[in-house]
């Protein structure tokens, strides 16, 4: 059963900011002199509760509209799966993820040594070859990293799927969009994977611009032509 995986992040950062507040004041209870780290601790413990709220008022919003999703509201589909065709979509999904991460890496690496080369050669000096190189191994961990995470996710997950006007659920991966200036782009259906998978892609707005992303759902056995109406409802939509 699917359950509301975000509500629990902000259960979890109440906490974490209640603790960082606490950690604000303590170098006044502790005695300790603000010349001699007591400003440091309360500065930093100050800007992680601000941190915290934002986080807090984040995900307070994202666990309000999976609340709303689980109870039924814009739902479009409901989909369960049996564990071959859920072991070979999380495969699939996998080696997309990493596709598309090895994509963006090499763009970003490449961006990057352009970058330090032409700086190199401005200032001629060479203190901007290990500040690139540090950049480029900062990119390469989440590169890594994060469509491993994903791969794990899924694997513990339940075999289901939930699909809504406003954002989809598959296993405990939560996909949202709406608020926050975020938009859906395109949905369509990829014909040649096994099993067949609908394809979401969105964007947000975040720091540095609009950030894409993709929420894949596999299209159980005999759920192809509901997964075609679907497509056909969203593209209707952004009409």
């Amino acid at each position: 059963m699917i359950t509301n995986t975000q509500s629990r992040i902000v259960n979890l950062w109440y906490i974490i900011t209640l603790v960082f507040l606490f950690c604000v004041f303590l170098p006044s209870m502790l005695g300790i002199d603000g010349m001699n780290g007591g400003f440091g601790i309360s500065f930093l413990a100050g800007f992680m509760v601000i941190v915290g709220l934002i986080v807090i008022l984040v995900y307070r919003s994202r666990a309000k509209q999976l609340d709303k999703i689980l109870s039924g509201e814009g739902r479009l589909a409901s989909w369960r799966y049996t564990p071959e065709e859920w072991i070979r979509f999380i495969t699939r999904d996998f080696e997309e993820e990493k596709k598309l991460k090895r994509m963006l890496f090499f763009l970003i690496a490449g961006i990057s040594v352009v970058i330090g080369i032409i700086l190199t050669l401005n200032y001629q000096d060479l203190i901007f070859v290990p500040i690139i190189l540090g950049l480029i191994v900062v990119v390469a961990i989440p590169a890594i990293w994060a469509p491993r995470y994903r791969f794990r996710k899924l694997q513990h997950s339940e075999a289901e799927a939930l699909i809504a006007e406003n954002g989809v659920i598959v296993g405990k991966m939560f996909h949202l969009w709406i608020k926050l200036g975020a938009s859906l782009d395109q949905v369509s259906i990829d014909m040649d994977s096994d099993p067949k998978i609908m394809t979401f892609k969105y964007s947000m707005l975040t720091r540095t611009g609009r950030q894409e992303e993709e929420a894949r759902v596999p299209i159980p056995k005999g759920q192809l032509e509901e997964a075609m109406r679907i497509v056909e409802h969203f593209n209707a939509r952004e009409q």
